[in-house]
């Protein structure tokens, strides 16, 4: 019986075709006649138009034998994280027994770091039966390809916050893997340290820490003293009794949303404690002079509690079991 070249899987090795009945020669002609494209030694592209890097992700796999997995970003972006653009043209994929291999938009690379797998169902639209690398590994992996930190930042911090992976996965991975290209990597780790969930509050922390104001703690609880939750603080001078929020527009969408943060605003302040709002917008445009806006409002604050003002070091560092709740009313 023909065998049905329009039904043919986009990727096909050599060896597959030949267990379908393809000669060399028939996929020869194929090429020459259907604009198949050889994609790297041993596997073809059934299809005339560019392949996708999905496409890519099986060419590579096809060739870095049984233990092969997708990494870097397009492991992540499987995961539901990561830019939306790529730090790389090339489809990373790990390999522990087989060979180092690149050839247009992928790179096959040995490793012999262990790494943790899924493989994902059969029901996916793309990428069907394929291992995936745990997403501590592809969150290190893409890291080392950035030039600049905001992107590494919000894909260590959106990881953990989508219970992904733990903190310690990722500092494991950077701490066994290559130095190479990790420095952003390494800063980002550092938000981990002081409790950050986010970029917004990453790059306040830095603008904070920079202008010396009183030491502050990211992300604590708000309780009464029953110890019900009233609302978690972005930043909290806890002896000033203060509160910095970084909500972006995004965040006050709905009307909803903002009656719940004007709910929020009034019971805190109704305990007695000071709240301002910022932009995240405002803490990157205007950096060392929103943070001396501040330290302004914070000197303020401590004449109106009639309590020292200490400048401090910047955020507090955050313990295994986090940041005690704060305590009003």
């Amino acid at each position: 019986m023909p065998v049905d070249l329009a039904a043919l899987p986009r990727v096909l090795t050599l060896a597959d075709a030949s267990d379908l009945g393809l000669s060399e020669s028939a996929i020869r002609h194929a090429i020459a006649t259907r604009g198949w494209q050889r994609l790297t030694r041993g596997v073809v592209f059934t299809r005339p138009d560019p392949p996708l890097r999905d496409d890519w992700a099986q060419a590579g796999l096809a060739v870095a034998g049984g233990d092969g997995a997708v990494s870097g970003w397009d492991a992540a972006r499987i995961r539901g994280i990561g830019a939306a653009q790529p730090p790389s043209a090339r489809v990373l994929i790990l390999t522990g027994a087989g060979h180092h291999r690149w050839a247009g938009g992928m790179v096959v690379r040995p490793t012999r770091r262990p790494y943790r797998c899924t493989v994902l169902p059969a029901e996916h639209p793309t990428l069907p039966f394929v291992p995936v690398v745990h997403a501590a590994r592809a969150v290190t992996d893409t890291a080392l390809l950035y030039r600049s930190l905001t992107p590494v930042r919000a894909l260590v911090t959106s990881a953990i916050q989508r219970r992904l992976c733990r903190p310690e996965d990722i500092v494991h991975e950077y701490e066994t893997g290559p130095r190479g290209g990790s420095f952003f990597l390494r800063r980002a780790l550092a938000d981990l340290l002081t409790n950050a969930h986010s970029v917004a509050e990453a790059e306040a922390a830095d603008a904070l820490a920079s202008a010396h104001v009183p030491s502050f703690e990211l992300n604590v609880d708000i309780v009464d003293p029953t110890g019900r939750l009233v609302a978690t603080a972005d930043v909290l001078w806890r002896r000033l009794r203060a509160i910095g929020e970084v909500q972006s527009r995004e965040f006050h969408f709905s009307e909803q949303d903002w009656i719940q943060t004007m709910d929020r605003h009034n019971r805190l302040t109704g305990y007695g404690v000071a709240v301002a709002h910022w932009a995240p917008t405002t803490v990157r445009s205007r950096g060392p002079a929103w943070a001396a806006d501040v330290a302004s409002w914070l000197r303020h604050r401590a004449d109106e509690l009639g309590v020292p003002y200490v400048p401090g070091a910047g955020a507090v560092p955050v313990g295994a079991a986090g940041h005690p709740p704060f305590v009003v009313g």
